[in-house]
């Protein structure tokens, strides 16, 4: 089936997408985008579609879409690009699959290739390495495991619609039901995906674009050390380690990483470590 991306557009000059994370919105962008539109066309693509459409839709297939996407609305142009969490892993996928498309990158806090390897939270790891159903979520969300595991999600990936006081001590019904779709979708996606296959392609692609990683030291969801080995991996030419932003700078720390990113795509030179 056909998957429509529609987006928001503010500002004027050259191109920047921004991509939120899984189960978020564009709406996370918003304070870092009032940063941005006086120097850029700023492009948000909702791709919440491509986690909860009525069909599974695999990782590399979502960034397909989304260089289909790309490729109508920007044609014949490269387009700076930046993704946190799991819009930052669809960046960097994007990236080795199309170099041709990105000009500068930049990866806030991204999902990391094997995520459910690497996720720090135990309870996360066991549900993202283990073949589940949709049933056997509902079931396990209602047991203390499955109430942790919500907790941790619920400023990582959809804090706006889990709520911020108190939904997993109150988790039945419908909203039990979208909670269980979506960890399943999540769960579904990351046990079906080929992470070898796009760990070769990082290491074997030679024309990446220039890259800025920015990383919080204390993402409870990666370590800082698992990002350090994806930025070698990636050859990722700046990195930048935030203190205090959690996992969503781009919220909690927006002025910071508007700043960031008008500073790298502006840059001309060589960047260094931070």
């Amino acid at each position: 089936m056909a998957h429509k991306i529609n987006h928001r557009e503010i500002g004027e000059g050259s191109t920047l997408v921004l991509l939120h994370g899984y189960g978020g919105s564009v709406t996370h962008w918003d304070s870092v985008v009032e940063k941005l539109k006086s120097y850029h066309r700023v492009v948000i693509p909702n791709i919440s579609h491509l986690f909860l459409s009525q069909d599974k839709i695999f990782f590399s297939i979502q960034v397909e879409v989304l260089a289909k996407y790309l490729k109508e609305h920007f044609p014949k142009q490269k387009v700076h690009l930046a993704g946190t969490s799991y819009g930052g892993a669809l960046a960097w996928a994007l990236s080795v699959q199309y170099p041709e498309l990105v000009d500068r990158l930049v990866l806030i806090n991204p999902m990391l290739p094997h995520p459910g390897k690497l996720f720090l939270p135990s309870e996360l790891r066991y549900f993202c390495v283990t073949p589940w159903t949709e049933k056997g979520i509902h079931l396990a969300l209602s047991t203390p495991i499955g109430l942790a595991v919500i907790r941790k999600l619920i400023s990582a990936f959809r804090d706006e619609r889990m709520g911020r006081h108190g939904i997993s001590d109150n988790l039945k019904g419908k909203k039990l039901d979208f909670v269980a779709h979506l960890v399943y979708r999540f769960t579904w996606i990351l046990f079906n995906e080929d992470w070898t296959l796009w760990e070769n392609k990082i290491r074997k692609c030679l024309r990446k674009p220039k890259t800025m990683l920015i990383y919080d030291s204390g993402d409870y969801l990666f370590s800082g050390s698992a990002y350090q080995n994806f930025s070698e991996l990636y050859k990722c030419e700046n990195v930048h380690v935030l203190n205090g932003s959690g996992h969503l700078a781009i919220k909690t720390k927006p002025d910071e990483i508007s700043q960031l990113i008008l500073q790298y795509i502006e840059s001309k030179t060589d960047a260094k470590v931070a």
